[in-house]
């Protein structure tokens, strides 16, 4: 009756060890010409490990919106990119107090359609990297020097123009990993400003990367948590 698009993120909580996800489902509804839906509200759930069960909370969300590496963990919170009242906002939610918090973007992000962005994590700062794909693809990254505090953001330097490359895939050390309008995987290294191609290719804007990192930490087996059911 109501599509559902949800986004599922897991973190650890360090000071309780415990893991936790949080679903962001945007309901929807047919407009009146049947044809296309209507953003109709948000709901928040989280999901307790500890307890194996999802509970609801009361916050009030904006629509929040999926680009590509507009999703990033940081400072213990996690963040997306959203729009509120004709504004666009990067919204939080702290993983250990379950609050959201909205914050504003620089002035220079009141650009025309056709731009783009991006989280990134540069210099222990949150970042973002803004850029128009186009045949030479210029990456002006800026930095909230002083987190959650907009007034603090400064551009730090822009990347390129590269050419034949449009999108970001993941900032990763120094290297910001770039995919290239025939598919194919690159690496833009900041310290030596040298491009680099991988043999890897995939569909135009298929491509996906993750950090993997190993960890000790176990959680329930399987046969504990075949009740939960994520959709």
């Amino acid at each position: 009756m109501l599509p559902v698009k949800s986004l599922l993120r897991c973190k650890s909580v360090c000071k309780s060890c415990e893991y936790k996800v949080i679903r962001i489902a945007e309901l929807h509804e047919d407009d009146e010409d049947g044809v296309g839906y209507v953003f109709h509200y948000v709901i928040v759930e989280i999901y307790d490990l500890s307890t194996n069960s999802w509970r609801g909370i009361n916050a009030v969300v904006p629509y929040v919106c999926y680009f590509p590496c507009s999703q990033l963990l940081f400072n213990g919170a996690f963040h997306w990119w959203a729009y509120d009242d004709g504004e666009e906002w990067i919204l939080s939610f702290q993983i250990s107090t379950e609050v959201f918090q909205k914050t504003r973007l620089p002035d220079v992000c009141a650009f025309p359609d056709g731009n783009e962005r991006a989280f990134l994590v540069l210099n222990g700062s949150f970042a973002l990297l803004l850029f128009d794909s186009s045949e030479q693809t210029s990456f002006d990254i800026w930095l909230m020097t002083e987190y959650g505090v907009a007034e603090s953001w400064t551009k730090h330097f822009t990347i390129g123009p590269l050419v034949q490359v449009e999108r970001p895939v993941l900032f990763w050390k120094h290297e910001l990993f770039l995919e290239k309008a025939n598919g194919q995987l690159v690496s833009y290294d900041l310290k030596s400003q040298r491009l680099k191609e991988f043999q890897v290719y995939g569909a135009q804007e298929s491509l996906r990367a993750l950090v993997y990192s190993e960890s000790l930490v176990l959680i329930k087996r399987e046969s504990d948590i075949t009740d939960m059911m994520v959709v």
